[in-house]
């Protein structure tokens, strides 16, 4: 009769000593992880599940459906977690449950199979196996009552063990283990492949997350009351993220919108910056818009011609918003959203309207006070900040040319 031992897991102290028992140890472990992982990825369903995985990953980096692709890749992803789970859960309790030793022999009569290590044996049936593998060198068996069995399998009854296991039924034998293998390979590669094409620049969605990764950069707006905050203010929350040359010029023009209590609705402007030296830096592309975000969004690296543009200087700009008496303006209209533009350095013919000349001192001189108001070929002409009604084009908009202080002293001299 076979003597049982698991009634209550021991050690193999007993078995092996010193450095056979250690490697002994060493082995089944590692048998016993590789095999349980086996027995739950090495399946033609888990195959099945990674090239899903694979191809709706694929998907999302290249084109991007993340309302149809990312549901499937999180339902996946919480299959294959589960499967990473149940393969360390049943690692751990075939570690507490079983003698991790190498059994020698193996006796098998009819439905029962004894396995024995000196005078130690263990002995189940056919019906408790619920995996179990041949390689050239051993048999791995895992049995219903959570153990797992190491048996080394060569010489002469290797052929009459093969032929007595093959009565266990097919889905407890890891019979594609290397075809399942090659699959996750070859679709690993093919997937990996795809995405790395799709962060591609121009190529897929996700090379156009990662330009924006990259170079794009996010800002809270603070200042976000053009009365008291001025342009100062949007550049003080813009330089958080990004530090600005002290030499800047438009790129396009520079557009703002507000609301009549002065809360700014959206803005977007593309400036070039410049260093001490007049070499060209970088250019931002500068954009908000209240309806959709409370954050300045600011791009780097766009496509400029890197020219300084004296007549487009937005520090001039800047100058001119501390000056221009936006409130007083505004105040004339009963309108819900109101403007700013600024196209840098403009000329306008003597028969405009609204055309204000405007210094750093706060100093206003109406065009029509000017000498330059009485016909002829007079041009009125500096730095204009247009204050209009966006949504009323009959209102005639108030253009204040903001000249520097030596000019303005100039100007004094046509009254």
């Amino acid at each position: 009769m076979s003597q049982k031992i698991w009634e209550k897991p021991g050690s193999s102290r007993d078995l092996c000593c010193g450095s056979e028992r250690k490697s002994a140890e060493k082995l089944w472990k590692k048998k016993m992880h590789g095999e349980m992982f086996c027995r739950f990825f090495c399946r033609p369903l888990s195959l099945a599940l990674g090239g899903m995985i694979w191809f709706h990953l694929y998907s999302l980096c290249q084109f991007g459906r993340v309302r149809k692709n990312l549901p499937i890749l999180l339902l996946c992803g919480v299959v294959f977690l589960a499967l990473c789970i149940r393969w360390a859960v049943t690692c751990h309790r075939l570690g507490k449950g079983s003698l991790p030793f190498l059994f020698q022999e193996i006796f098998i009569k009819d439905d029962r199979i004894t396995l024995r290590l000196n005078d130690y044996s263990v002995d189940f049936s056919l019906k408790d196996i619920v995996y179990y593998r041949m390689d050239k060198k051993y048999c791995s068996i895992a049995v219903k009552k959570g153990s797992f069995y190491l048996l080394s399998c060569q010489g002469e009854n290797r052929e009459f063990v093969k032929l007595k296991l093959s009565a266990v039924k097919l889905y407890r034998r890891c019979l594609f283990r290397v075809q399942v293998i090659t699959g996750w390979i070859v679709i690993s590669l093919i997937g990996a492949g795809l995405v790395v094409r799709s962060a591609i620049p121009y190529n897929g969605k996700l090379s156009w997350y990662l330009y924006q990764i990259k170079n794009t950069r996010n800002v809270v707006l603070v200042h976000d009351n053009i009365y008291e905050d001025k342009l100062t203010g949007i550049l003080e929350d813009v330089e958080q993220k990004v530090q600005l040359p002290e030499t800047l010029c438009l790129a396009t023009s520079f557009s703002l919108h507000f609301r009549p209590d002065g809360k700014i609705i959206r803005f977007d402007t593309m400036i070039k910056g410049f260093d001490e030296e007049g070499n060209y830096v970088d250019s931002y592309l500068i954009s908000y818009d209240a309806d959709k975000s409370d954050k300045i969004r600011i791009d780097l690296h766009g496509v400029t011609d890197g020219i300084y543009e004296e007549e487009k200087d937005f520090t001039m700009l800047i100058e001119g918003m501390e000056a221009v008496p936006i409130r007083q303006t505004v105040g004339r209209w009963q309108e819900e959203e109101y403007g700013i533009l600024y196209y840098g350095w403009r000329e306008f013919d003597s028969f405009e309207e609204n055309i204000i000349y405007l210094s750093g001192g706060r100093e206003i001189i109406d065009a029509k006070d000017t000498i330059l108001a009485y016909p002829g070929d007079w041009k009125y002409s500096g730095y204009s900040i247009s204050v209009y009604c966006p949504n009323d084009r009959n209102i005639a908009p108030y253009r204040y040319l903001y000249l520097p202080d030596e000019m303005f002293e100039e100007l004094k001299w046509w009254i």
